[in-house]
């Protein structure tokens, strides 16, 4: 084999490696990367649920760990719609407890706890949950919503159930969540769907916001089929450790 072979032979590798690596990057650098913000405020529609509201988290460390859903209409929330129907509905999620609130029927119970017990539930939504840090994320490519242009993501949870994540492409944004969920049964479809309104962000939420109100301070236990009926006293009480 002649030098001069042996010289395109190079040249060719070369070229393909270098293609392939470039390529690569490219690709890499082409897939978004999935954004949720520690703290912020802003109102939502939910088609599952037939009804808006306002969404608000603060995850910050070196404080309690927040979470507040407002429902116009509880009706077709799997939690509220078990003990009210046709009447708002909070659900906050700060300091150990998930609390249902009804303002208008001066009424509030604990649903369930997420730092110790048997029943537990889901914490306050932090930037984790999109994190992939289990390589439980899926990049779906870009979606419309409501005439937007959206980043789509499917982070499966447990039992690999699927909990679509949205994000604006121009802004990085949060555009949509939409959880898997069903009110008495899989027929009843009702998702744990937030689609929110870009214009309404709020990235100062003060702190006083997710403080627990008056009548849940000594409230009882929800009980029920979807909530727990009392605390789980055969393991000690929870000690939080507000970090993110």
């Amino acid at each position: 084999m002649n030098s001069k072979m042996v010289s395109e032979k190079s040249v060719l590798v070369l070229f393909i490696v270098q293609f392939l690596c470039c390529f690569g990057k490219r690709d890499l650098l082409s897939k978004p990367v999935p954004k949720w913000p520690s703290r912020f405020l802003a109102e939502y529609t939910s088609t599952y649920k037939h009804t808006s509201g306002t969404f608000a988290v603060d995850v910050r460390p070196n404080r309690p760990a927040s979470e507040r859903i407002y429902f116009g209409d509880s009706t077709y929330d799997h939690l509220c719609s078990t003990y009210y129907n046709h009447t708002p509905c909070i659900q906050l999620t700060t300091k150990g407890y998930r609390y249902l609130v009804f303002p208008e029927k001066n009424d509030c119970c604990k649903c369930c706890t997420y730092s110790h017990g048997d029943y537990l539930c889901g914490g306050p939504l932090s930037p984790e949950w999109v994190s992939n840090k289990t390589g439980n994320l899926i990049f779906l490519g870009i979606k419309d919503v409501k005439g937007r242009k959206c980043y789509k993501w499917d982070s499966r949870g447990l039992q690999n159930h699927s909990n679509f994540y949205y994000q604006f492409v121009d802004t990085g944004l949060p555009c949509e969540i939409d959880g898997l969920n069903y009110l008495r049964n899989p027929s009843e479809k009702a998702d744990d769907q937030y689609i929110f309104k870009e214009n309404s962000f709020k990235f100062f939420v003060n702190e006083s916001f997710f403080d627990v109100p008056t009548i849940c301070e000594n409230s009882r236990y929800c009980g029920g089929r979807v909530c727990a009926i009392a605390p789980d006293h055969s393991k000690p009480p929870p000690v939080l450790k507000y970090k993110v």
